[in-house]
């Protein structure tokens, strides 16, 4: 996939506390890229110029919205964070996810990042693939706009639980082969340097059959609408972030339950073995008796150990551009 070469830069970010996380790496083979996608994108939005501590809401791409908080105090461009939402492809909008939402983007902000909240086209209406494209031209937009929204263009982020964390895994792993690279700002990469996947499905095949495992699969394969039964096995694959794992991906910090009933960790695990396989730098954490949503009492690490390990990996992958390492 494209990468971006981040330029070196001082900012005031300050280094979460070091937290007992379960590390896990293996191997597994890459798939292939599927074939192009076609989209409705035809304008080209514009971005405000904002200044510190500004908060805007801005039409992207197809019209969808896009909440930008700058941080209190710039000392020049800024490392982003992008936060897509879940729910199933079908619901939600920047505002949903509990504190996955709502904590860990106010967390990030007061460590000097540009925080971006998305919405995207929602199935079952709108179909397969416009929920990556439309996630996709977000981050184009945003590179496309970095001086006006004061973006280091080679330090964007992207977090995700979910259907979410299944999104932003697409957006570290699949280039523009997978053919979703389509709309405005063409020749604008869409790649992110570092992925925060929280619970998201990495290989649609194999989801599971049985309890709220197949609701979710049942609600992606309702954005493919009527597909031949010999053609499903394919495009299931070709909608799967661990179809697309390749040497030279950004690091990822994966998040699971060992009581998650709707994603199962399994996927997690899946691709953490290729990500591991193809020399990926990637970090496995499982969160004991987290739920889907990792907002259970009681669970191990704390929701605030969680939102600590999510402001610790964007700050030293993107402000500080530390090596990153599976162990």
């Amino acid at each position: 996939m494209d990468h971006h070469q981040p330029g070196r830069r001082a900012v005031a970010v300050a280094i979460a506390g070091a937290l007992g996380v379960t590390l896990l790496a293996a191997c597994l083979s890459a798939g292939s890229a599927p074939p192009a996608a076609t989209s409705r994108i035809a304008t080209l939005p514009t971005a405000p110029a904002l200044a510190a501590g500004q908060v805007a809401t801005v039409r992207y791409c197809n019209h969808a919205r896009a909440r930008i908080t700058e941080p209190a105090t710039l000392h020049g461009p800024a490392p982003a964070a992008v936060y897509v939402h879940g729910g199933s492809w079908v619901s939600g909008n920047y505002d949903t996810g509990g504190f996955i939402s709502n904590s860990v983007g106010p967390a990030l902000s007061a460590q000097g990042f540009v925080v971006v909240g998305l919405d995207y086209r929602l199935g079952p209406t709108e179909k397969w693939p416009d929920q990556i494209v439309d996630v996709k031209c977000a981050i184009r937009y945003l590179r496309a706009n970095a001086q006006e929204l004061n973006i280091d263009p080679g330090e964007i982020g992207a977090w995700g639980q979910s259907a979410g964390g299944h999104l932003v895994a697409l957006l570290g792993t699949a280039g523009p082969s997978a053919g979703w690279d389509v709309g405005p700002y063409p020749g604008v990469s869409s790649g992110v340097q570092a992925v925060v996947d929280m619970a998201g499905p990495s290989d649609l095949l194999t989801m599971g059959n049985r309890g709220d495992a197949v609701l979710v699969a049942e609600s992606f394969a309702s954005l493919l609408g009527r597909v031949p039964r010999d053609q499903l096995g394919a495009d299931l694959k070709a909608a799967s972030p661990v179809t697309y794992v390749a040497p030279g991906d950004p690091p990822f910090l994966l998040v699971d339950a060992n009581n998650d009933e709707i994603v199962y960790p399994q996927q997690s695990k899946e691709l953490s073995w290729d990500l591991g396989a193809n020399g990926v730098p990637h970090l496995l954490v499982q969160v004991s008796q987290g739920g889907h949503a990792f907002d259970a009492a009681g669970e191990t690490p704390s929701k605030k150990a969680i939102i600590g390990l999510v402001v610790d990996f964007f700050a030293r992958t993107l402000a500080f551009h530390q090596p990153f390492t599976s162990n």
